[in-house]
């Protein structure tokens, strides 16, 4: 197993959601999707989910704090769900973790300096997997060519920070599957917009997104085909719960949910 550790520079007091636990469901059979919750609404979320066998597999925080998560039912998941941790409480939690045997399969934050804010969902599991945080634009692009020149792809991602200074929170895993994954960083709209037009007629489509402060979106790009999708960006809460419910109704389920200053994006999968 191999991981990256990256030293924490905030020093904020660590709040979590609940005790860790583990999860042991049905073969994953439904999903469950909310969004606009407040932190202590989150933790009935987690007490509530976790107890009816669901995991989650889509997290976000944003400005508030507010979150936004997506959780399916899933048999033989030994995981663990921290929120509202400081930079320096993510740090010590992956390091009691993964000496543990767990890996981070899902981070995101929210926030900027000492007062920014971390969610992160732990799985028991094996693995190559390299995890940072507190990352610049250039060296979330260095990691991310490292990363895939290793074999491995990034598998969840989020910005945080300020608009003049973004910083990125990310996860690469084992690319098992030889799936062609590249990843944009920083786009407008109207330049994700346009990359996303030019991405798609070349077979490729949005498999993870991330808004970050001032509107911008980081993107992997996946090309690998699934039968059915849907993305929408830009959305306000009203307008992703609109899309919601409209591709409810064609069986289509939020895939990855994320989430900055109000403004939403989705991946909708079957």
């Amino acid at each position: 197993m191999r991981t990256t550790r990256t030293l924490a520079v905030a020093a904020a007091a660590l709040a979590v959601a609940a005790a860790p636990t583990a999860a042991h469901a049905q073969a994953p059979t439904a999903s469950v999707a909310y969004h606009g919750i407040t932190s202590a609404q989150q933790v009935q979320k987690f007490q509530e989910l976790s107890g009816k066998g669901y995991v989650p597999v889509s997290l976000s925080i944003s400005s508030g704090p507010s979150y936004a998560g997506v959780w399916v039912k899933s048999s033989g998941v030994t995981w663990a769900m921290y929120q509202d941790m400081s930079a320096q409480g993510y740090q010590q939690r992956f390091d009691e973790y993964y000496a543990k045997g767990y890996q981070p399969t899902v981070v995101t934050a929210t926030g900027s300096g000492d007062t920014a804010r971390f969610a992160a969902v732990f799985v028991k599991k094996s693995g190559k997997f390299v995890a940072r945080h507190n990352m610049t634009t250039a060296q979330l692009t260095a990691a991310n060519a490292d990363a895939v020149a290793k074999g491995l792809v990034l598998t969840s991602v989020d910005v945080y920070g300020t608009a003049a200074a973004p910083m990125y929170a990310a996860i690469w895993t084992a690319n098992t599957s030889g799936v062609r994954s590249e990843v944009t960083v920083g786009k407008s709209y109207a330049e994700h917009d346009a990359e996303f037009k030019a991405r798609v007629s070349n077979g490729y489509r949005p498999g993870y997104i991330a808004v970050g402060p001032g509107g911008t979106y980081t993107t992997v790009w996946r090309n690998d085909k699934i039968s059915g999708w849907f993305e929408h960006t830009g959305m306000s809460s009203s307008g992703y719960q609109s899309r919601f419910n409209e591709l409810k109704t064609d069986g289509y389920f939020p895939a990855q949910v994320n989430s900055e200053d109000g403004k939403y994006a989705a991946i909708w999968t079957k």
